[in-house]
Order: C-alpha cells, then structure tokens, then sequence
C-alpha cells in the first residue's frame, strides 16, 4: 500500500453569472478530461449533483463534476482547479484533500 494524498475537486456546472448551465454535460466533461490530461496526466471524472440552498431558500440542484486524483503534488491540482474556474466561469471549485492507502493491483 502507498500512503498518499487524494484530491478531489467538485466543479458545478452552472455559470456564475447567468446562473444556468451554459455549457452541457458532455462537453463540459471534455473540456475538464482536457485540462485534466493536460495539467495532471490522469485522474477519475464522475457526474454528480451539487445541492445547496440560497439565503432566500431556494434549492439547487447543480449539475457537477468530480475530478478524483491519488497521488499527485498540491501545486498542480490548484493549477487545475483555477483552469476550470476560468473555464466554467465559476465563484468557486470545491477542493478536498483525503489523506488514504491507495494500491495497483
């Protein structure tokens, strides 16, 4: 077993701006598999849902992307998650570290 870091990072889908997805999932898919491959050179991407509530208490069910990297510095998973916030045009991407045992087999 390797014990190392993994870092995942929740990019939503919806525009800051316009509050809507401007771009649809498969292609935000291959742009973020892009990035990913050009900043990283591996990783693991998963569809998923962000919700959360605004302050007027409207709920939202964001469309969102997991990008999932073991193994790999912190300087290049900030790289990647500043090239998808300019990307998507977002306030934020969500950035988790997970300190875990990770094997191949």
């Amino acid at each position: 077993m390797t014990n190392a870091q993994k870092i995942i990072l929740f990019l939503g889908l919806f525009d800051k701006d316009s509050k809507a997805q401007e771009i649809n999932t498969l292609d935000a898919f291959k742009i973020a598999s892009n990035l990913l491959t050009d900043i990283i050179g591996f990783g693991t991407i998963t569809e998923a849902v962000g919700v959360y509530t605004h302050d007027d208490g409207t709920i939202v069910n964001e469309p969102t992307l997991r990008i999932e990297v073991s193994g790999v510095e912190l300087e290049p998973m900030k790289r990647l998650a500043i090239a998808l916030k300019q990307a998507f045009n977002q306030e934020s991407v969500a950035f988790e570290v997970v300190h875990s045992d990770f094997n191949f087999i």
